[in-house]
């Protein structure tokens, strides 16, 4: 039987660790665009822009922008039964409401399918000012995570992102 010999370099295999955000953040700022952000401000500010009520039964679900006719159509689900007829009424309100919170018309279009499996949520806290709040472990590490971002606009919105995910899987 032949031996096979295996020679490990002594050089280091990898420089210093650097931060997630030091070599995601570049990467995205070329892929994308200010406009492409849209999604990602609908999805985190659901309940600021079209408020507690609408939010507790009607969940974004993606922003597809169609190239041809230079539009964007906002994906949402809600619960089954009469919450789609609803969200059909509501929607010019919605649309008004989205686009004034971005201060252009950003959505042109809402798209609304039902979900059998979906239910309205309840309100997370007795009064509507009242605000879940993470303990200071979730703090720590949420700032540690943003803390190489030197983009303020992207570390606010990774921040509202980690803590969104953080209070998700609270539940």
């Amino acid at each position: 039987m032949k031996k096979i010999q295996i020679h490990i370099s002594d050089e280091p295999h990898c420089k210093e660790l650097e931060s997630i955000g030091s070599v995601f953040v570049p990467l995205i700022k070329d892929v994308m665009s200010v406009e492409d952000f849209v999604e990602v401000d609908i999805m985190l500010n659901w309940s600021d822009i079209v408020g507690q009520e609408l939010a507790s039964f009607a969940y974004p679900i993606k922003v597809k922008y169609d190239y041809k006719e230079n539009i964007r159509t906002l994906y949402m689900e809600v619960p089954a039964g009469g919450f789609a007829l609803e969200m059909q009424h509501r929607e010019n309100y919605l649309l008004e409401k989205i686009n004034a919170y971005f201060g252009y018309k950003a959505i042109h279009k809402i798209n609304i399918s039902q979900n059998i499996r979906l239910k309205p949520r309840v309100a997370q806290t007795k009064s509507g000012n009242e605000e879940i709040k993470l303990n200071e472990k979730e703090k720590k590490y949420i700032e540690d995570v943003v803390d190489g971002i030197k983009d303020d606009k992207l570390k606010e919105i990774l921040t509202k992102l980690g803590k969104s995910v953080i209070l998700s899987n609270r539940e």
